[in-house]
């Protein structure tokens, strides 16, 4: 007797997603987010986590204009008491100010997914001790920042690898003409917020990208420093 087989191939995707960026509702970045959009958009990118700072004012507003293409994860980057963190897929401000473990806590209990930023930056990395108090809650650190010196995410990377996280990439862009520098690959076949989020939390992603150009990262610094300053030498 003949048997016939019937195989079903399925086809996965290497999607492309800049999981840190600013628009003009971060106090230190120009953009609307449909700004981001298209420029995200015209490299190649299907998605973004919009990050400003302390604030998903431009995550609400921007979710009436996302594209059928493209996918917005809302979320921001809290400044806590110990360097900056990310928080992806949350719909809450999460209070700035406290530990950098008691923020992990509550971007959970939120329903969301916590990742450290730029570990090693100066004024707002947590650094390898406080990421050692946190790695046990946590599944990724951005390995690829495109703000970030080569040599620092080189450094985070090889963090990543012995801490057994996975890894997320942004380009941590201020200004859309930069945005999509830096991405995080995700193999995939479905451009949703919660499987994006499953191949995060099972380890299976990495950031890749282009570092920005000097001078646009010694502009950044400059102003960062400026601010600082004004602000009484306080973090943002």
């Amino acid at each position: 007797m003949d048997v016939t087989y019937s195989v079903t191939t399925v086809v996965s995707r290497m999607f492309k997603l800049d999981l840190h960026i600013h628009s003009c509702y971060s106090n230190d970045a120009i953009g609307t987010p449909e700004e981001l959009i298209q420029s995200l958009k015209k490299r190649g990118l299907q998605g973004m986590a919009l990050t400003d700072h302390n604030t998903i004012k431009g995550c609400m507003q921007v979710q009436k204009n996302v594209p059928k293409d493209f996918l917005v994860i809302p979320s921001l980057e809290i400044s806590t008491a110990d360097g900056h963190l990310l928080a992806f897929n949350v719909t809450e401000t999460i209070q700035s100010g406290l530990s950098v473990e008691e923020t992990v806590d509550r971007i959970i209990d939120a329903g969301g997914e916590p990742i450290v930023p730029h570990l090693f930056r100066l004024l707002s990395g947590i650094k390898k001790e406080k990421l050692k108090a946190i790695q046990t809650k946590i599944s990724a650190i951005e390995v690829f920042n495109g703000c970030s010196v080569p040599n620092s995410n080189l450094k985070t990377a090889k963090i990543a690898r012995l801490f057994n996280l996975g890894g997320t990439g942004g380009s941590d862009s201020h200004d859309p003409m930069y945005a999509g520098y830096a991405y995080t690959v995700v193999d995939s076949t479905d451009l949703q917020i919660d499987t994006i989020l499953s191949e995060i939390k099972k380890k299976k992603t990495w950031g890749e990208g282009l570092t920005m150009p000097l001078a646009y990262r010694r502009d950044r610094m400059v102003l960062s420093i400026r601010q600082f300053v004004q602000r009484g030498f306080k973090r943002i």
